[in-house]
């Protein structure tokens, strides 16, 4: 049923053309487990309950994302409010999320745990290309295909068919700019990464290495 429910929002979005689209049909929600392991002690993102869109997630320590296969340029994100800092960072086929990264999940639909890190990548490219970052949207909704595989998603061909068609929609910035995207070197080094939140046990950043998953 729920698959039924997404192919009806995706025929209805070119007609709307917004993201609310999807969550009326399909409304989105929070898997439990996704709640309970953001409790656990030294978890690497928590979970903030809110009135809209429903929740957030906020990366409790840096995450470093490797993938061999993506090619994102060097580029530093910050945050265009004073004292503007910096969000993220790109090195090629790293990209870096300082601490206090939100993201809100799935799109539409329930957010479970194998959802975290693949709409955490996808999120913050987004969010990037919203910046000009210099890299194709193509480039973005690849490593989401390669995120979803790498956490075994039977589906995640069709999703990836949805984003390629769909994409281009949601990350619609209507003027806002949330992002300010600056071009680095590659020999520029990455900013010192922030400790570690005071109340979570220090484990360093939240590495998540493509190459080394089957």
């Amino acid at each position: 049923m729920r698959r039924v429910y997404c192919l009806l929002a995706l025929l209805l979005l070119p007609l709307c053309g917004c993201k609310q689209m999807l969550e009326a049909v399909n409304p989105k929600a929070i898997d439990p487990a996704v709640i309970a392991a953001a409790q656990r002690e030294g978890a690497w993102y928590r979970y903030v309950p809110e009135n809209a869109p429903g929740f957030c997630l906020v990366t409790q320590r840096a995450v470093i994302w490797h993938d061999p296969e993506m090619h994102l340029g060097y580029w530093r994100g910050r945050n265009p409010v004073p004292p503007n800092r910096v969000l993220m960072e790109a090195r090629d086929s790293t990209l870096v999320l300082h601490r206090r990264y939100v993201w809100d999940g799935m799109s539409w639909g329930n957010t479970v745990p194998r959802d975290l890190r693949p709409t955490l990548l996808h999120d913050a490219l987004y969010h990037a290309l919203q910046g000009g970052a210099p890299f194709p949207r193509r480039e973005a909704d690849r490593a989401f295909l390669r995120a979803r595989r790498a956490e075994h998603v039977r589906t995640a061909y069709g999703e990836y068919m949805a984003i390629r068609s769909f994409g281009g929609l949601f990350n619609n910035t209507h003027g806002r700019v949330s992002l300010l995207v600056e071009p680095l070197s590659p020999q520029t080094p990455l900013l010192p990464l922030e400790p570690d939140h005071p109340e979570i046990p220090r484990g360093g950043a939240y590495k998540l290495n493509l190459a080394d998953r089957p």
